[in-house]
């Protein structure tokens, strides 16, 4: 094999592929990348028999073959070459890689290609989502999936397809984070699919400039596709708990205010919170948000907010770190906060913005 490529084509496929090419497995053929040439075009592959993602990479094939090298290794290399000069990569004897670039000559051990693990293909139904739709809903709700919870089927985001909006839902069973579009056709007797939280990560960075995502769904693999990339995961297994049971159908009050004024607000009171629990108290009525903590180890903060619009008054206790990433997460200027009483949950939803809600359970207050 010999081949000839620019540095920025080549580096990007392989930052891509690195996050599914992990270096812990007891498989070392998984931390490598698959480099394969044939039919006029060039490939990059990495899989952890969980999650596979298959690039298509700009380049000039002198001779096709395959073999498969180190990604991480691969990627330190070509990062460190000048970007003036192409990159030309040729296969040696005893699966050897040689990398030129300028005056450099860079030679790696590979393994061949006979080894590397065949990605599944998905055949079955399949839909098409833009991506800037797909981006938007898996950004506004992965931050709150469970990330080591014995309830596997809360490791990763639940799509439910309903017949006027297909909704993404996550949590981690204290908080909640759900965003919908427009409703998908999905395959006879699929009425949603949890994908996993790995996955999810995976297809943020593999499609983060896509136009449209093609979604095909067969069994229990899942294959997200664009003109250049295939990811392909397999789906979760279980059934998604009820979580429109904790929606408030309705709210008894609510308040309106400035995102970014709050988030900063409980950045800075958080730093004298209770690191065994990191909780802050909000006292919100009709005029204003106090945000404030107090720990007899470091001492107290509060700062006041000015509420823009206001119903009814509550005292709670939150755990300041989902505050804040729930905030991080709403891209709107003005936030609705929608309570019913001190230990129900909370409804955080961005002004303006439909179709997305991140719920928080509240701490109780000490006395």
């Amino acid at each position: 094999m010999e081949l000839t490529f620019e540095k920025d084509d080549l580096l990007h496929s392989l930052q891509v592929l690195q996050g599914v090419a992990s270096g812990r497995t007891t498989l070392p053929i998984l931390s490598n990348v698959l480099i394969q040439a044939a039919d006029g075009k060039i490939e990059c592959v990495a899989t952890d028999l969980e999650v596979g993602i298959k690039i298509k990479v700009e380049g000039v094939i002198q001779e096709d073959g395959a073999i498969t090298v180190s990604a991480k290794k691969l990627a330190d290399i070509v990062k460190e070459l000048p970007a003036d000069k192409t990159i030309h990569l040729a296969t040696t004897a005893n699966d050897r890689v040689e990398i030129t670039c300028g005056d450099g000559v860079y030679k790696i051990i590979g393994l061949p290609d006979e080894e590397f693990p065949q990605l599944p293909s998905v055949d079955g139904h399949s839909l098409t989502i833009t991506g800037e739709t797909l981006r938007a809903v898996l950004r506004r709700t992965e931050f709150a999936a469970a990330t080591e919870d014995v309830r596997y089927f809360l490791n990763g985001l639940y799509f439910n397809f309903l017949p006027d909006r297909t909704e993404v839902v996550a949590t981690d069973a204290i908080r909640l984070a759900l965003a919908h579009c427009d409703p998908f056709q999905p395959p006879e007797n699929v009425e949603g699919f949890i994908v996993p939280l790995k996955a999810i990560k995976e297809i943020e960075r593999t499609f983060a400039e896509s136009d449209e995502v093609q979604i095909s769904i067969f069994e229990n693999q899942i294959l997200f596709a664009d003109e250049k990339a295939t990811l392909t995961t397999r789906l979760v297994e279980g059934d998604y708990p009820p979580y429109q049971k904790i929606i408030p159908d309705s709210t008894v009050d609510r308040a309106v205010v400035s995102k970014e004024q709050l988030l900063h607000a409980t950045r800075r009171v958080a730093l004298l919170s209770n690191p065994k629990n990191y909780a802050i108290r909000l006292e919100i009525d009709t005029e204003q948000i106090q945000v404030s903590a107090k720990t007899p180890e470091l001492g107290e903060a509060h700062e006041t907010l000015p509420v823009e619009f206001g119903t009814g008054r509550v005292q709670m206790g939150i755990d300041a770190r989902l505050l804040i990433e729930t905030l991080t997460h709403i891209e709107a200027e003005s936030v609705g906060i929608e309570f019913t009483g001190a230990v129900a949950p909370v409804a955080f939803k961005p002004i303006g913005e439909e179709g997305h809600i991140c719920l928080i359970h509240p701490m109780r207050l000490e006395s």
